[in-house]
């Protein structure tokens, strides 16, 4: 069994500078992988979107600039400030709603959604968390929806390792495995593909298939 870890943004001094903190780290690859969140999900103007985890915003902004409409979730009421303070550029397309458990309990009915996005948040599930959270994405996803993860992913724990051990600034959290996290996804019905950004980020893309 994994250990509980805990995480409260709200308590950290830095939260304000999230933003700069998360563009500083290269190896998150951080702009280019929220740019390509978008086309991956194959995401429509007409589109609307559910973003788990928003934070400040930059994970909805490349939908928004597509047209799409988005509800961001976040636990953080002061990551989502920043995010509201960002809401009247786009033409009350975004709305956000505060979620004590984004992942676990969305606050949405079934088949609502064209679209669900979640950046460099999924790290924060251990893996028995993961398995729940596909089946509430699934449940408020329409048939035919797309699923886009991205995050710091490993091969394997032994590529978890090498990483921790190379990179100084890197915590070990529940970062995705490529050789289970798809499975949850392909065990609830999804097709699952695998694109990778920089060495150690993935986003996975997950098709709800439509029934026969």
């Amino acid at each position: 069994m994994e250990d509980a870890r805990t995480w409260d943004f709200d308590d950290y001094d830095w939260i304000d500078q999230y933003d700069e903190r998360m563009r500083r780290v290269e190896r998150l690859h951080y702009e280019e992988t929220l740019l390509r969140l978008p086309e991956l999900a194959e995401a429509q103007a007409a589109d609307y979107v559910l973003d788990i985890g928003i934070g400040t915003g930059n994970s909805a902004a490349p939908f928004l600039e597509r047209g799409c409409r988005v509800v961001g979730v976040d636990p953080s009421e002061r990551m989502l400030k920043q995010a509201e303070a960002r809401a009247a550029r786009w033409a009350g397309r975004l709305s956000v709603r505060r979620v004590a458990e984004p992942f676990l309990q969305l606050p949405f009915d079934e088949a609502t959604f064209e679209v669900v996005v979640s950046a460099y948040a999924i790290h924060h599930l251990d893996d028995e968390a993961k398995r729940r959270a596909v089946r509430e994405m699934k449940r408020v996803l329409k048939p035919g929806g797309r699923v886009v993860i991205a995050d710091t992913m490993f091969r394997d724990e032994a590529h978890k390792a090498l990483a921790l051990a190379e990179h100084a600034d890197l915590e070990d959290e529940y970062q995705p495995l490529l050789t289970t996290f798809p499975g949850m996804f392909a065990a609830e019905g999804f097709g699952v593909e695998l694109h990778q950004v920089g060495n150690l980020v993935w986003v996975l893309v997950a098709r709800h298939r439509r029934p026969v």
